[in-house]
């Protein structure tokens, strides 16, 4: 426990070293409404990742798979999604960081295996709520890290988007 929190704070101050020096950081955020067990469970299990991914692989320890399969036509690689991504460093119920692969759509940083980090902060509200704040550093410059971030700013917010609505409370069917 003690390096898992050495960990986040080595984690919190390259962040905050990134921002003050004016590296580009990706930040979104949601409020899902659930426990921070059912939040925590949802991020760091395949059975949790249904929300986003049909299967998943995850190994919850440093060094760890983190990888979703998502619904797309395979890569000339035959990779579907967030294949060679590794668990960086987690805090059960508190955080979560882990390396993040490019798109098919990029196949310039794809091929190259070119990561992100992200960063997933949870802060439970009370009982029945929690923010997720989802951080994703380590864009360099260049056309393609640019179409890599647009994607991603868009792609991060669908995630969470997801995971909200994965715990939304569901119209009754009055049939």
């Amino acid at each position: 426990m003690i390096i898992a929190r050495i960990s986040v704070v080595l984690l919190s101050a390259l962040l905050c070293a990134a921002a003050e020096s004016g590296e580009r950081v990706l930040v979104k955020e949601v409020i899902v409404n659930a426990s921070i067990d059912e939040v925590w469970r949802a991020w760091t299990t395949a059975d949790g990742l249904r929300f986003i991914s049909a299967k998943s692989n995850v190994e919850l320890r440093r060094g760890g798979a983190y990888e979703w399969f998502l619904d797309l036509p395979p890569d000339k690689n035959g990779k579907r999604g967030g294949e060679g991504a590794r668990v960086l460093a987690y805090l059960p119920k508190e955080m979560l960081a882990f390396s993040w692969t490019f798109p098919p759509s990029i196949p310039e940083l794809r091929d190259a295996d070119e990561t992100t980090q992200v960063i997933v902060r949870f802060t439970e509200l009370d009982d029945a709520s929690v923010k997720v704040q989802l951080t994703a550093h380590e864009w360099r410059d260049g056309e393609a890290w640019e179409a890599g971030y647009a994607y991603f700013d868009d792609a991060w917010q669908r995630v969470l988007s997801a995971l909200r609505n994965h715990f939304a409370p569901q119209p009754e069917n009055r049939t």
